[in-house]
């Protein structure tokens, strides 16, 4: 992930202090909820993973037949 990926998933969650601001310039927080920042990173990692293998699944059935492949693309290409 890039680090503007990382600090997207930081503002994306809460501080303990709802009132306390996260620090925009970087990735230190004193009051990040750390549990649902990993949550919300293994989400976004996962989600990345299963496109690209979504991807290479389709490159593979693609060589055995573009008629399958293109209804695949079609039915499940999309996430």
């Amino acid at each position: 992930m890039t680090e503007d990926q990382i600090k997207q998933i930081v503002m994306q969650c809460r501080s303990q202090a709802p009132d306390a601001p996260i620090d925009p310039k970087g990735i230190y927080c004193d009051n990040l909820e750390v549990l649902e920042f990993a949550r919300k990173v293994e989400a976004a990692v996962a989600l990345k993973y299963a496109r690209e293998e979504r991807a290479q699944c389709i490159g593979f059935v693609e060589s055995l037949n573009s008629e399958v492949a293109a209804k695949l693309r079609e039915k499940r290409g999309h996430m």
